[in-house]
């Protein structure tokens, strides 16, 4: 198991925070931003297989996910200040991250809700970071948000959530997981926070590298696109977008997952 500690955030919120270490010396580190209705140990095969590559790897159950729910009033509430305290705290985490690492390069990767909110976190604190990974994602913008039943595209579906991937053993450890798949309890006006595209905040030395699966309902290829044209519309001068044809929104868990983590490490070493 990873080593567990807890960071506490501006709002007092008492942050649940797993980091597994590297295997020999460290070359890079990367922290997990994970999505909405789901939690970090998610990740525990994707950081080891980072391991391996020299990447010590951490990840936080953000607000309302996870072991931190307890301390937010429980799954589905955000805490004080909503989502911009999500963010906040997001940045709080990653500064604990990094405070207590070596001068290895610092990659933040956001999955699904925690690639909107490190797109929000590039643009206020990008000069922090050595690298963006964002997977499952899109450009926070009309027409390109993710539609309100991602799973219409798959009937006849088996399960609620077959738009996360094609493989059918990894959409059911997801179903079965009770610290998966509940309702936010939070109104949509907090979603309406991370409305708006990248601006030229973010640093345009600031390598991004945009993963998703073609068939994606929350970006896919168009969403991701749009998003690669709004960074290059900032400045963005090292951007990288690799698009799986038919592959779905949880690319870390998809049948070509290997692929994915390959492509993956190639780049982190390509920025380390």
């Amino acid at each position: 198991m990873p080593e567990t500690f807890t960071v506490v955030d501006d709002d007092g919120i008492a942050v649940t925070v797993y980091r597994w270490e590297a295997d020999g010396p460290v070359r890079a580190l990367v922290h997990v931003a994970h999505g909405l209705g789901e939690h970090a140990l998610r990740y525990d095969r994707l950081a080891r297989t980072l391991n391996a590559a020299g990447c010590t790897v951490s990840a936080h159950d953000q607000r309302a996910h996870g072991a931190t729910a307890a301390a937010t009033g429980g799954l589905g509430h955000l805490g004080p200040r909503g989502m911009e305290g999500t963010i906040d705290s997001l940045h709080a985490v990653t500064g604990a991250v990094r405070g207590t690492a070596t001068n290895a390069p610092f990659f933040l990767l956001g999955h699904s809700w925690g690639s909107m909110l490190a797109q929000k976190d590039a643009i206020r604190w990008g000069v922090e970071l050595d690298g963006l990974v964002l997977s499952g994602t899109t450009l926070m913008e009309p027409p390109f948000l993710p539609p309100a039943d991602l799973n219409a595209p798959f009937a006849p579906a088996a399960t609620d959530y077959d738009w996360l991937s094609r493989d059918p053993d990894e959409v059911r450890k997801y179903v079965d997981d009770p610290l998966c798949g509940f309702q936010p309890d939070f109104p949509f006006e907090e979603m309406a926070f991370l409305l708006g595209g990248p601006t030229d905040a973010v640093p345009a030395t600031l390598p991004i590298l945009i993963m998703n699966g073609s068939v994606d309902p929350v970006g896919g290829e168009v969403g991701g696109d749009a998003l690669a044209d709004a960074y290059r519309a900032v400045g963005i001068r090292d951007l990288t977008v690799r698009i799986y044809p038919e592959a779905r929104h949880e690319l870390f868990n998809e049948i070509n997952r290997d692929e994915v983590v390959a492509d993956l490490i190639t780049w982190l070493e390509e920025h380390t």
